[in-house]
């Protein structure tokens, strides 16, 4: 169960969920493709700047879907504590 995964400290999404869609295979599978042109026609150190800035997209890519989850997740809450609070109240108010 997720609760249980979240108390123990068990729950990492971001290393744990991989979409599974043929266009994220296929990009990946571009990407790798692509690298092993550039690394063949590029020099060492150009080929190298490649590979950092590919690291460097991946952190802020990171970082971005960090927010979106953070965003979703607390907008899924506040969604979801307006109708417990109506509930609450008529049970005080019945």
């Amino acid at each position: 169960m997720i609760l249980e995964a979240m108390y123990n400290g068990e729950f990492y999404p971001c290393e744990t969920v991989v979409p599974t869609s043929p266009e994220y295979r296929r990009a990946v599978i571009a990407c790798e493709k692509l690298m092993e042109q550039l690394s063949q026609r590029l020099s060492k150190e150009d080929y190298e700047l490649v590979q950092e800035l590919r690291a460097q997209t991946a952190i802020a890519q990171c970082e971005e879907s960090e927010s979106h989850f953070k965003y979703g997740f607390s907008a899924g809450l506040m969604f979801s504590r307006k109708p417990m609070n109506k509930c609450s109240r008529r049970k005080k108010n019945g």
